[in-house]
């Protein structure tokens, strides 16, 4: 194998230097930015992309073994990188994505007006545009959505642990949700 230059700038990283990932940054952009054009470029945008491909370097550089190295760093990084790039890809095609779509409204053009403004509960004329939002949403006809919000509301526990579960992850999933409809208004 030939020598690779970064093992010694990965080590320094390791250690704790933050002039290295600078470095190591100087050297894998171009590698970053390649797969979002090859692979992620229509699902997010390029500062979004290597914002996350930061925090791989990141992983990487606290996961490479710098005493006996299987391959380059750079190659480390770039299939590692890869590797998210498809995982991002993949995920947006799985049933939980799915749910997250269905969750808000079809009609696009609210779609950033009732996310934007927050909902005052003592306000009847707020709750009243709550429940009218709720009604469009195809899922808020299901049994569960409709525990969960009585449940983020007040109005009933949910004692069932495996119901609990499921309130959870649907808390998540509006939250993310929530935050993603918020900053592709902005």
């Amino acid at each position: 194998m030939a020598k690779d230059r970064l093992v010694s700038v990965v080590r320094a990283a390791q250690k704790g230097h933050d002039v290295a990932y600078d470095v190591l940054i100087k050297h894998l952009k171009g590698a970053v930015f390649d797969i979002h054009r090859r692979k992620v470029s229509s699902r997010m945008t390029a500062d979004e992309w290597y914002s996350d491909g930061l925090n791989v370097l990141i992983k990487c550089v606290n996961k490479f073994d710098t005493d006996n190295p299987r391959a380059k760093f750079s190659t480390y990084f770039i299939s590692a990188l890869s590797n998210h790039a498809t995982d991002l890809v993949r995920s947006y095609y799985t049933a939980k994505a799915d749910f997250e779509k269905n969750l808000l409204s079809d009609n696009s053009e609210d779609y950033g007006y009732h996310f934007e403004q927050g909902t005052d509960t003592y306000n009847p004329e707020e709750l009243y545009i709550l429940r009218e939002l709720l009604q469009q949403t195809e899922v808020a006809r299901t049994p569960e959505f409709c525990q969960a919000i009585r449940h983020f509301l007040g109005v009933e526990h949910i004692k069932n642990i495996k119901s609990s579960r499921r309130l959870e992850q649907m808390q998540y999933r509006l939250k993310k949700s929530i935050r993603s409809a918020i900053n592709s208004t902005y």
